[in-house]
C-alpha cells in the first residue's frame, strides 16, 4: 500500500502541541515494534480510508507498519457480505459449503501473506480466520471489529466466535456493539480526520457551484445523509426524520451516496420503501464515486427515485 505522506505534527493546528506530545510520549514504549494491519480491500470503505491515514502516523511515531489485503473471488466476498448482514441481525441462510469456502480462502491467504509482526491487527470478519495460522505466542493478535455485533444471527456468531476467542484482545466502537468475550476488550470511538479531503473547508464559490449543479437551493436548511445506498445505513429512517422536520421547518432532503452500480442493485427495496413514504417532498441523490485522485466527484447524473409531495412536486 502507499498511504499519503502524513506527519503527526500536521495536526498541531487542530489539537494543539500538548496533545501531540502526549501521543509521542505514549508511543515511546512501542518504538521499533513492528505492526501489521490486515483487511479485505485497499480502496473503498471506511477501513481502507482509516488505514490510509493511520499508517503514516504510526510510521512517524517510530512504529514500522505494513498493510496486507486478503484476496478472494466474487463467491468468497458474497459469503462475507452474507455474514456481514447476519451480524446485523438479518436472517441469512449460511450453508456448510459457504463456511468451508470462508475457511479455505482464509487458509490460502494465511499461506500467501507475510503475517510476521509484533502486533497483528485483523480488521472485521473477512480475514478473521487468519488467526488459525498463528505459529507462536510471542506476537500479539488483535481483532478490530468495526460493525455492530450486539444482535447477530446466533449460528453465524457461533461460527465466528471460535476464531475471535483465539485473539489476545478485541476492539469495538462502542460497548453496546460488542459481545461478552473471554478476551480483553477495548473501545475506540469512531472519529473523523480533520485533514482528510472530505472534511476540508470549502470556499463559498465551490459550495455555490456544487449546489447549483445539483439543483439544491441555498436559502433552505438541508437534511442530508452521506453514505452508500444500503439498507444497513437506514436511508428510509433518514427520510422519515426529514418528514418530521418538515412539520416545523421548510427544509430540503439530500441523499448523497454510492455510484450507479450500487444504486441499481439496491433499487428494488427502495421502490418498495418509496411506496410507503408517499407524501415526502422532493429529494436529491448525489452519486459520488471516488475519482482517480481519491476525491469524491459530485454529479447531477441519474436520480432513480422520486419522492413526491402531496402537491405532486418531486425530483426525478
Amino acid at each position: 500500500m502507499s498511504p499519503p505522506n502524513l506527519r503527526l505534527d500536521d495536526y498541531i493546528p487542530v489539537v494543539g502541541v500538548a496533545a501531540i506530545e502526549e501521543i509521542r510520549a505514549l508511543a515511546c514504549r512501542l518504538e521499533g515494534r513492528r505492526a501489521l494491519m490486515v483487511n479485505s480491500t485497499a480502496v473503498g470503505g471506511g477501513v481502507a480510508e482509516l488505514l490510509n491515514r493511520l499508517i503514516p502516523l504510526l510510521e512517524d511515531l517510530g512504529i514500522p507498519t505494513r498493510w496486507e489485503v486478503i484476496r478472494g473471488g466474487e463467491e468468497f466476498f458474497g459469503v462475507t457480505k452474507a455474514i456481514h448482514n447476519a451480524l446485523h441481525g438479518t436472517r441469512v441462510e449460511i450453508t456448510k459449503s459457504m463456511l468451508d469456502l470462508f475457511r479455505e480462502v482464509n487458509a490460502g491467504n494465511a499461506a500467501a501473506l507475510n503475517l510476521r509482526a509484533d502486533l497483528v491487527v485483523i480488521h472485521d470478519p473477512q480475514p478473521l480466520a487468519l488467526i488459525a495460522a498463528r505459529r507462536n505466542g510471542r506476537d500479539h493478535w488483535v481483532w478490530r471489529c468495526h460493525v455492530d455485533v450486539s444482535r447477530p444471527q446466533p449460528d453465524v456468531w457461533s461460527f465466528l466466535r471460535q476464531y475471535v476467542v483465539q485473539y489476545d484482545a478485541s476492539v469495538f466502537s462502542a460497548p453496546e456493539f460488542a459481545q461478552v468475550l473471554p478476551i480483553t476488550q477495548y473501545m475506540i470511538h469512531p472519529a473523523i480526520d480533520p485533514l482528510a479531503e472530505k472534511n476540508r473547508d470549502m470556499p463559498p464559490g465551490e459550495i455555490e457551484a456544487v449546489l447549483m449543479r445539483l439543483g439544491i437551493r441555498d436559502d433552505r436548511p438541508i437534511v442530508t445523509q452521506v453514505s452508500r445506498f444500503d439498507r444497513l445505513k437506514d436511508p428510509v429512517g433518514v427520510i422519515r426524520a426529514y418528514r418530521l422536520a418538515r412539520r416545523t421547518a421548510d427544509c430540503q432532503l439530500v441523499l448523497a451516496g454510492a455510484g450507479p452500480r450500487t444504486i441499481r442493485r439496491e433499487q428494488p427495496s427502495w421502490k418498495r420503501s418509496g411506496k410507503r413514504l408517499t407524501g415526502t417532498p422532493s429529494s436529491t441523490s448525489w452519486n459520488s464515486p471516488p475519482s482517480a485522485t481519491g476525491r469524491s466527484t459530485p454529479s447531477s447524473g441519474p436520480r432513480p427515485w422520486s419522492f413526491r409531495s402531496r402537491s405532486g412536486k418531486g425530483s426525478a
